[in-house]
């Protein structure tokens, strides 16, 4: 297998079997995407040390959670479901169906658990370091070993006994073989070119064992295309997890009709952005279900002069994962219409651009790099030398923030901070406050 950075999902999906959860970006990227074509009921339940999220490409599935205030998400596709760390869950297909799981680079520990189907206790359970062992590798050792030891199949409550695994539909140990050649062939490559693996760092220890799911976070599951119907502005996240490490889908909708030319501008991200498109028309380059991941500095819109078809409509996933202990930043760069250099560029943080009236809570201030996006495109048009070109001296036309929605998704975060800071106001003067903790 060779591991690319643009790949056709339903194409590549023809190779992969069951629980697969084959990589496929090349390595160092971080999220990375894992493949999967399921058609039975995953054989345990898996347990991730951190944030992982899963989306139904195809079919229809449930996924079942343990140790958990939610039970279980039914699937379809367009879902996506955010599963905390130390959460167990597995897939129980309701047709074939193909899941894409998004995970950290470095994935820590990983664990696969089986429960009693009467008390739903924990009965047996087998960790692994992903440093050291592959998720295939553990996959296969944990069935195995599973299977030959009847005490772990054995419920101590009830004396239910577990069926064995039936290993044959699974394609672990082979692939695992696969994974490691690949990844010995990817450190080859970049060592003779004498560059780094993107984005690999030391990785931090791990513990021995997988804490349990904090209070804090529980399983959500939100579909891309209703959310995309409600959402206003461009790189909307799909959920509301803004803490280190945490995992962030963010929806965009692209509509020349309805929202007019997007404009062109230049990016650049400290973390990796995976892009999956859930639908498109009108853009040749483009087929729905190609997943890529660009350059952290990588160009967005329709470049000056380039032709578009003005019924282009898109529908895209674009998933970061927010960096552990390190600083993050993001830039935009605004190019000449006519000569094409750099004329503006404003770099930012993960701050809000603006002061807020009201408690600063991640949750509801959401992405603060959509408000950010917001304030770039303003300074740009507000002043007329931001857009002179100091090498031809052509003047570029105001960027089109209004067909990204940025600037609506900057006062709307304005407007519900400020509208809870009065609602709890109300609320303590009425001496129906909630207790301090």
């Amino acid at each position: 297998m060779q591991r690319k950075n643009r790949f056709d999902i339903y194409a590549s999906a023809a190779a992969r079997r069951p629980y697969d959860e084959c990589p496929m970006l090349e390595l160092g990227i971080d999220p990375q995407l894992h493949l999967s074509r399921n058609d039975r009921v995953q054989p345990f339940f898996l347990i991730c040390e951190q944030d992982c999220v899963i989306a139904q490409m195809s079919g229809a599935a449930r996924v079942e959670f343990r140790a958990s205030s939610v039970n279980y998400f039914d699937l379809q596709l367009g879902d996506f479901v955010y599963v905390p760390a130390g959460t167990p869950h597995r897939i129980v297909p309701q047709s074939e169906s193909i899941h894409l799981r998004y995970k950290a680079a470095e994935a820590g520990l990983e664990a696969v658990a089986w429960y009693s189907p009467k008390t739903h206790e924990e009965i047996a359970r087998v960790t692994w370091d992903c440093a050291r062992e592959l998720p295939q590798e553990g996959y296969l050792r944990a069935s195995r070993t599973f299977n030959e030891n009847a005490r772990m199949r054995t419920c101590p409550t009830t004396g239910t006994v577990l069926p064995q695994i039936d290993l044959a539909p699974f394609g672990w140990e082979a692939l695992a073989k696969e994974i490691r050649a690949a990844e010995s062939a990817d450190r080859e490559r970049l060592a003779a070119r004498g560059e780094p693996l993107p984005n690999e760092r030391a990785r931090r220890p791990s513990r021995s064992e997988i804490a349990p799911a904090g209070e804090s976070k529980v399983p959500l599951k939100n579909n891309v295309y209703d959310f995309a119907r409600n959402a206003h502005a461009a790189l909307s996240p799909l959920f509301s997890y803004f803490d280190p490490g945490a995992i962030v889908p963010c929806v965009a909708l692209f509509d020349l009709k309805g929202r007019g030319p997007r404009g062109y501008f230049v990016h650049f991200n400290t973390v990796q952005e995976a892009n999956v498109c859930f639908g498109v028309r009108g853009m040749p380059h483009l087929r729905p279900g190609i997943a890529s991941v660009g350059p952290l500095t990588h160009p967005v819109g329709d470049k000056p002069g380039q032709p578009s078809d003005p019924d282009m409509i898109s529908v895209h996933v674009i998933t970061l994962r927010l960096a552990v202990g390190i600083p993050e930043a993001e830039a935009i760069m605004l190019m000449c219409e006519k000569c094409g250099e750099e004329i503006f560029r404003r770099d930012y943080g993960l701050e809000f651009p603006d002061p807020l009236s009201g408690e600063i809570d991640p949750q509801i201030v959401g992405l603060p790099t959509v408000s950010q996006s917001a304030a770039t495109a303003q300074f740009f048009n507000e002043r007329i030398e931001n857009r002179t070109c100091k090498k031809c001296g052509h003047v570029s036309a105001s960027f089109p923030v209004d067909s990204w929605g940025w600037q609506d998704y900057r006062r709307r975060t304005q407007v519900v901070v400020e509208a809870r800071a009065i609602m709890k106001s109300a609320a303590q003067q009425s001496g129906h406050a909630a207790p301090a903790t």
